[in-house]
């Protein structure tokens, strides 16, 4: 996924648009920079799967 498709989606997930974020191997490193810098860090929570992919919720403060 390019940089872009990676924000893209993360803002579907922050909006309630889609549940869960699923980030292969390859795209970790350029979403962890997104993630890393983005203000709801707290509440991008990732789940760690088999061969380096993970799965991302999002969780309000509210939730």
């Amino acid at each position: 996924m390019t940089r872009e498709e990676l924000q893209n989606q993360l803002k579907q997930l922050i909006k309630g648009d889609i549940d869960t974020m699923a980030i292969e191997k390859k795209d970790f490193m350029t979403f962890r920079e997104i993630w890393i810098n983005h203000e709801e860090k707290e509440s991008i929570i990732g789940e760690a799967l088999h061969n380096g992919d993970v799965i991302y919720r999002y969780r309000s403060n509210g939730k």
